[in-house]
């Protein structure tokens, strides 16, 4: 018999994989099951900067990050999953600018506005304001991607009030770089229960931050539409269905969730709703199309308009934001290929902003957005774009009237088939119709 090959049992792992009794590779400074899960290593150098950059690329492009939405498979989240890249790692990290004293003091001050100011701007619900105010810093203690994703939205709304600022402009691009990095490489390597709560909240505020930049763009060029609004709310949705078998039974992200009202969408082609002239022509427009591509167009523009009409009988701000991230990837195509039909539908999503046009991360949205588009359509398109033109650009709050419906707080009509339970059966139903029509990977 051959003698045992002596072990070397390793004395220098890292504390997270000490209390798991796993084996830690000692790669600094996160070690392998560290970077895997998503969590802090104490390897991890806690007073320098974000995780190394790679020199050779940028995030950044025409000074706006690329923001794609992630491809994650569903069918199999708790597996390695393939992900298209949609940014690259930042070249230069905000810290790498900053002595470690003014790091450290810059560090807090975001920490302390995000606690105190900016957490409670991501709802008008108390149950979820708490939620982002004291559960996602928690997730955060062990995500650097999620902290820094925290300090950057922080940095932005402070720039809101102090637009001058050239450190917080600084320190809102280079933290976002930051946490989009990790973010990134994390996905690639697929969900699982270890991240799958620091990964989710990450996708919201990227959300967040990818909606309140367009204030900051520079005005005086040439319109473009916001097509990382769309792929940003998108990630988000991806990220909850690959990822909902942990999410779901969450209870530090059960409040964020469960203030999201259920869709009760009204998808019958024979009723007449307030947008649906909006489909007017649709079936001689798709006429040429293949049947695959016009049957997921008409979907594609049936869905949105369904949402719309949903949306304009009780205008609230969880139901106006939710338009982005459940429209289908189909129409997001639509949008970045200048499709008439599709920008007047989200010329009236943007219009309806409106009327939560106080709040900092939307301000301004309506009007700006709305007359952009205006001016990106064909002659034969503007009479369809009468009613948001009105909303965008009318003065003073917005009254029954101008909206044009009899009472905003008029009931809605009852829908036969009622979802029980709520939000979370009808993302259980999503997340199930997802898994059986995802492609089954090939074998080995």
């Amino acid at each position: 018999m051959p003698p045992r090959r002596s072990h070397k049992k390793s004395k220098a792992g890292c504390k997270r994989c000490k209390t798991r009794k796993i084996k830690c590779d000692e790669l600094h400074p996160i070690c392998g099951n560290c970077s895997k899960h998503g969590v802090s290593c104490d390897f991890q150098d806690s007073g320098f900067a974000p995780s190394t950059p790679n020199p050779s690329s940028n995030p950044l492009r025409n000074g706006r990050y690329s923001t794609e939405t992630p491809s994650i498979s569903a069918s199999s989240p708790g597996s390695n999953s393939a992900v298209v890249s949609f940014y690259r790692t930042p070249i230069d990290p905000v810290r790498a600018s900053l002595n470690p004293a003014a790091s450290r003091s810059l560090e807090l001050k975001l920490m302390h506005h995000y606690t105190v100011s900016t957490a409670n701007t991501f709802s008008d619900q108390q149950a979820q304001k708490e939620a982002w105010q004291l559960s996602v810093p928690t997730i955060a203690y062990d995500a650097q991607y999620l902290m820094d994703a925290i300090l950057a939205v922080s940095a932005l709304h402070l720039r809101a009030l102090h637009p001058n600022d050239q450190t917080l402009i600084r320190a809102s691009h280079g933290y976002m770089a930051s946490a989009l990095a990790q973010y990134s490489s994390l996905l690639r390597n697929g969900v699982s229960e270890y991240n799958a709560e620091a990964l989710f909240t990450t996708a919201a505020l990227i959300a967040f931050q990818s909606s309140a930049s367009r204030r900051f763009d520079d005005s005086d060029g040439e319109y473009a539409l916001p097509l990382a609004w769309f792929h940003s709310f998108q990630g988000v949705k991806t990220v909850v269905m690959a990822s909902w078998q942990w999410l779901r039974n969450s209870d530090r992200i059960h409040p964020i969730i469960s203030a999201q009202p259920p869709l009760r969408l009204n998808l019958h082609p024979d009723n007449k709703t307030f947008f649906s002239p909006l489909l007017e022509g649709m079936d001689e427009q798709l006429a040429a199309e293949a049947e695959r591509t016009r049957a997921e167009t008409k979907q594609g523009y049936e869905h949105a308009i369904a949402f719309l009409n949903w949306a304009h009988q009780k205008p609230e701000r969880a139901r106006i934001i939710g338009f982005a991230a459940t429209v289908s990837r189909r129409f997001v195509t639509l949008i970045g290929q200048h499709d008439p039909r599709a920008l007047v539908i989200i010329a009236c999503y943007f219009a309806m902003t409106k009327v939560v046009d106080d709040v900092w991360w939307l301000h301004g949205v309506a009007k700006r957005e709305v007359n952009g588009i205006y001016g990106l359509l064909p002659i034969e398109w503007l009479a369809k774009m009468e009613w948001p033109m009105r909303i965008a650009n009318h003065e003073g709050p917005v009254d029954d009237d101008t909206w044009g419906i009899n009472n905003w707080s008029t009931e809605e009509p009852e829908v036969k088939e009622e979802i029980e339970g709520g939000v979370r059966a009808h993302i259980d139903m999503l997340a199930e119709f997802m898994n059986d029509c995802a492609p089954q990977q090939p074998p080995d």
